[in-house]
């Protein structure tokens, strides 16, 4: 899980870093789905660690309102 989230965090910068630096954002809906899938690695480790009273639930949320918004974009 922990090189998973690095290579996804990573990954989103990147492609995030670069639609900024050549105003190309072509790549953004790839960044937003990317971004919402680490948000769901995030909430089921958060989930796992820390139980029912974590930051879990809000992470999971906002990842599946994420990947929603990103496959409408497509």
């Amino acid at each position: 899980m922990k090189i998973l989230k690095i290579i996804l965090t990573l990954v989103v910068i990147a492609i995030s870093a670069y639609g900024l630096i050549t105003k190309d954002f072509s790549y953004g809906p790839i960044s937003s789905l990317l971004l919402g899938i680490l948000f769901a690695v995030l909430g089921i480790e958060e989930l796992k660690n820390r139980g029912k009273n974590s930051w879990g639930k809000f992470y999971i949320a906002a990842s599946v309102l994420i990947i929603a918004m990103a496959l409408f974009s497509f």
